[in-house]
């Protein structure tokens, strides 16, 4: 009892001695809205809302690349689908030019080759009828041409009592029965055909061999040359008045080949009765369509003015990339500084694309190349 009785006096001495020592204690108000001075600053190691920050030597490194946007009255108007064929010139198939067998075959598949070199010996085959009628003919010719020599022999031998006439007739008989002689005789001995390329370019792939029989009007291969090209595409009714006359073309490869410019070859006045729609023929530059393939499908993007119209800003389409499933572009704002600016794009075509919505301005840097590295740090941010 006596050590309880200790405790609680040395407890309230305690307590006094901290009631003269401290000050009160002061009222706690509620209260919103008063300015309680400058907020810290951000830890540089916090992620930014809407800006990347990369250093110049990163961006050497991701090979970043910028462009201005601008206005412009240039854009796509309509997308249209084609096939490339070879256009003329462009492809050259061997036909046989009778019924015969393959005696030489020098052409080899993939091989360069030359307009009118040798890539095929074909030596004619007939019918046992043929061959029949054929020497029945050559022997009435041998006959013919001796009946003719023994006139001609007998007239001159006689010729100071012939008359000028029939000496005259009996050359002619000679000359002409040697002629036919010779045609058979020919015809009997030599009946091999040579096969020339109609142009420069490659074979493309055949199954032939020495030996082999072939009939007349039969294809034994094709010669392709890969820089003369073409596209026709199908322009329909709501296509039609897109298609104007200053008009340019783009055609665009459905398997990544590079878009590459197109020339109009023409634009048929013909409406095709089955689908109403007319025909487009457009040649493509030889180096720059060299990654296109006849029969390939394409996209062909028409690119014209916009009429009159107040122009519209645009932005290369490289620059257009998606974040989080809407598209951006990241605006360099600094040196070390990429902005990231949600846009709306309108009309697009191979180079450009037409920007509807979105806070950029012209003459804004917009990246072009190393958005996808701009994109994954703003992500892991």
């Amino acid at each position: 009892m006596k050590t309880k009785h200790k405790f609680l006096a040395a407890a309230a001495a305690t307590t006094l001695v901290l009631s003269v020592l401290l000050p009160p204690p002061a009222a706690v108000l509620g209260h919103g809205g008063e300015d309680h001075g400058a907020a810290a600053p951000a830890s540089p190691g916090l992620a930014l809302t809407d800006e990347v920050l990369l250093p110049k030597e990163s961006q050497f490194l991701f090979k970043v690349g910028t462009s201005l946007a601008s206005f412009s009255q240039t854009y796509s108007r309509a997308t249209l689908y084609g096939t490339v064929s070879a256009a003329a010139g462009g492809e050259g198939p061997i036909v046989v030019p009778q019924t015969g067998r393959i005696v030489s075959l020098p052409a080899r598949v993939g091989q360069q080759v030359r307009a009118g070199q040798t890539l095929a010996v074909i030596e004619q085959t007939l019918a046992a009828t043929e061959q029949i009628g054929l020497s029945t003919e050559r022997a009435n010719a041998q006959a013919e041409l001796r009946a003719a020599q023994q006139e001609y022999a007998r007239l001159q031998s006689i010729a100071d009592i012939a008359a000028r006439k029939d000496v005259v007739a009996a050359e002619l008989r000679l000359r002409q029965a040697r002629q036919n002689a010779s045609i058979y005789n020919d015809q009997a001995s030599n009946r091999r055909v040579s096969i020339l390329s109609p142009i420069s370019g490659t074979v493309d792939v055949f199954s032939l061999a020495v030996g082999q029989q072939v009939n007349q009007g039969d294809e034994l291969f094709r010669v392709i040359n890969p820089s003369k090209l073409r596209v026709e595409a199908q322009v329909f009714a709501q296509d039609m008045a897109k298609v104007s006359p200053g008009a340019k073309f783009r055609v665009e490869g459905l398997q990544g080949q590079a878009g590459v410019a197109a020339r109009l070859v023409v634009f048929s006045n013909v409406v095709n009765p089955v689908n109403q729609a007319r025909q487009l023929v457009l040649e493509l530059d030889g180096a720059a369509g060299s990654a296109y393939r006849a029969g390939q499908a394409v996209n062909v993007q028409v690119v014209g003015q916009s009429g009159g119209s107040e122009p519209q800003l645009v932005v290369p389409t490289s620059a257009v990339t998606d974040l989080n499933g809407k598209p951006v572009v990241f605006v360099h704002t600094a040196p070390e500084r990429f902005k990231i600016q949600y846009v709306q794009p309108g009309a697009v075509n191979g180079e450009q694309t037409v920007l509807t919505q979105g806070e950029v301005n012209e003459n804004d840097r917009v990246v072009t190349t190393g958005t996808y590295q701009l994109k994954s740090i703003y992500l892991n941010q």
